[in-house]
């Protein structure tokens, strides 16, 4: 049977709700905090991938900029709860880390699967691992998790950012392949503090629609 494709939200759109494990213990959804606080929506390659780690490092560096901005960060992964808990164990991480080992919500945002042959994946892996290594040791750590053994055609995902104001409605979106730069931070609080908005109103429309 063929499987339904999905397309990322567009702009202007409700995003679409989930809830997820998160690590540490207990779900986090999307309505948790509609009407209280404008999110940021990013999809990773999660702890396998050493920018994955370097982004997720500078993110909560930076974290205290988008609280002040009344923002959260959800970071989205395929890494199963277990995976994550033995990581944060040695590593603390300040915003919120979801788990999507399904992939049931990166169906639903459309995030896909990118195929790459062994040596595509091999040479950035390669690459990737000696540009991180020394980033990753500055911000605390001391033996990166193992990364999996490549096999040929292994799938891997996407990467996806999305700006969710508190009405729920999507205000920016960023796809990329699984080796493109994200964003910057400060782009990313741009983006957010100009969507500030009343939470109350924000509240209103959602309820109201």
């Amino acid at each position: 049977m063929e499987q339904p494709t999905h397309t990322h939200p567009s702009v202007g759109e409700k995003a679409p709700d989930f809830r997820l494990a998160a690590a540490g213990g207990g779900e986090i959804g999307l309505a948790d905090y509609l009407g209280r606080k404008n999110l940021l929506l990013w999809f990773s390659k999660g702890l396998f991938c050493p920018f994955c780690r370097r982004n997720m490092a500078r993110l909560s560096q930076s974290y205290t900029d988008f609280v002040a901005l009344d923002a959260e960060i959800l970071q989205i992964t395929h890494n199963t709860q277990k995976e994550a808990d033995v990581y944060f164990r040695n590593y603390h991480l300040a915003t919120p880390y979801l788990c999507d080992a399904d992939r049931r919500v990166h169906v639903i945002y459309g995030v896909g699967i990118e195929r790459q042959s062994f040596g595509a994946m091999a040479e950035n892996w390669v690459t990737s691992s000696a540009m991180v290594a020394h980033d990753l040791l500055l911000h605390g750590e001391k033996s990166p998790p193992p990364v999996p053994a490549l096999r040929m055609g292994s799938s891997q995902p996407n990467q996806l950012v999305v700006t969710v104001d508190r009405a729920g409605v999507v205000c920016y979106v960023w796809s990329g392949g699984p080796f493109d730069t994200l964003p910057t931070v400060a782009e990313l609080l741009s983006l957010l503090q100009s969507m500030g908005a009343d939470p109350s109103a924000a509240g209103a429309a959602y309820a109201g629609s």
